[in-house]
């Protein structure tokens, strides 16, 4: 729902819980006025209405959405890597290797070492 029919329905709810609450004046001589039931509506048909507003303009983006990085982040963290891997000398790549070999079987990824080999074939590195 877009910004301009959700104020529409706002102020339809509004409008009614007014209206509600005129013809209603005489009707409770005890107890709470007519205005609360009416406006206490409104105001939780507004919150239900109007509620991922609010979440968005909190949270920032959706909370369900996950950022992915884009080909841009993923090309220049590759090349970063590349040019330390260029830096080190085969006794520093040959611990590196063995570092991320380790940190690779110890961790609880989803993905596993069959998949990054997939993938480096796919490149053609």
């Amino acid at each position: 729902m877009d910004s301009k029919s959700r104020r529409q329905v706002t102020a339809m709810i509004w409008g009614a819980a007014f209206i509600i609450t005129l013809l209603t004046q005489n009707m409770y001589s005890y107890g709470m006025p007519p205005s609360v039931p009416a406006f206490g509506t409104a105001i939780l048909a507004s919150i239900f209405l109007w509620w991922d507003v609010f979440i968005k303009a909190i949270f920032g983006n959706d909370p369900a959405q996950k950022r992915h990085p884009s080909n841009t982040t993923i090309d220049s963290k590759a090349y970063k890597l590349a040019v330390l891997l260029e830096m080190m000398d085969e006794h520093e790549r040959q611990e590196f290797k063995y570092q991320l070999k380790n940190d690779l079987l110890s961790s609880d990824d989803s993905q596993s070492i069959e998949s990054f080999i997939n993938e480096k074939r796919k490149r053609g590195l």
